[in-house]
Order: C-alpha cells, then structure tokens, then sequence
C-alpha cells in the first residue's frame, strides 16, 4: 500500500512529449494531500474498530458473566423457593399432628373427668343410701323397748358411789 510520503516522493521522468511539470506537481500535492487525510482516517477508524472489537468482547464476556449469575440466581431463587415450601410443610405437618396430640388429650382428660365424675357420683348414692340405711337402724334402735324401759326408769343408778379422781386412784369409786 502507497504512503502519503511515497506519493510525494514519487519523481516522473521526464520525455519530450510529456506533461507539464508544475501540473503534475500540484496534481501529486493534492492527491498526496487527500490520501494522507484518508490514510489518517483510515488509521483512526481502524483503531476504532479494534476499540469496538476489545470492547465488544469486554461487553460479550460481561453479557456471558450477568447470565451466569443470573441462571444461578434463578437456581439459588427456586432451590430456597422449594426449601421454604417444604419447611413450610414440614411445620404444617408438625402443628398439625401437635394439635391432634392437643386434641387427643383433652379428649382422654374429659373422658377421665367423666369417669371420675361418674364414680364420684356413684360413691356418694352408696353412700347416701348406707347413712340412709345406718339413720333408719339407729331410728328404728331408738324407737324400739330398750329405749322405752330406760325413758322410763327413774334412777338406774341410785345405788352407785360418786365418783371423784381421788377415789379412782386408791381404788375406792370401783364397783365391786
């Protein structure tokens, strides 16, 4: 490829039917002239384009980085999604069973209670009807012909000695 400089340094031999010099002088500056602006343009884009290419590439490895971390951000998101969905059951299933155990219990104390209740009841028929029973023989004892023979006695125990401490200690209150 031609140079801005190759072209200005280029010298034609002259003949005799040959062009004017001067004209192809100014011709050789203008072109050298408009070539060197395109060379330098040439040279500007080019390096251009290599900024674009290492910057495409940068943004290429960066696009590939962002994916990567965005498929193992959508995987860290589901993995804890579906981590919490079984903890959530998993507690689910334990405060369940814990109320059934709750329910359980209280069930088997009420019927306890119920049982109690029910015995507590019976004890107290029986009983009621063994006080019932028991005041209806002493009734029946004190309305009977002992209790009138001694209602109608009238001192039983006429011929029996005072009693005092002192005589229960020499042995003189005893019947003999």
């Amino acid at each position: 490829m031609l140079t801005p400089l190759d072209i200005h340094q280029k010298e034609f031999r002259k003949g005799a039917w040959g062009y004017k010099t001067e004209e192809v002088d100014e011709f050789q500056r203008q072109v050298a002239q408009s070539f060197e602006e395109l060379y330098k343009e040439n040279i500007l884009l080019k390096e251009q384009v290599a900024r674009c290419e290492e910057n495409l590439l940068r943004y290429r490895h960066l696009e590939e980085t962002l994916n990567n971390t965005l498929v193992l951000a959508q995987k860290t998101a589901d993995e804890q999604r579906a981590s919490a969905e079984r903890e959530a059951e998993l507690r689910l299933k334990e405060a369940r069973l814990q109320a059934e155990q709750i329910v359980a219990a209280a069930w088997a104390k009420q019927q306890e209670m119920e049982r109690q209740y029910e015995h507590m009841r019976n004890q107290f028929r029986q009983f009621r009807v063994q006080f019932r029973a028991m005041l209806l023989s002493q009734l029946e004892t004190v309305k009977g012909e002992d209790w009138e023979e001694m209602a109608n006695m009238d001192e039983p125990f006429a011929d029996a000695r005072p009693w005092s401490p002192a005589a229960v200690s020499t042995g003189e209150g005893q019947a003999g």
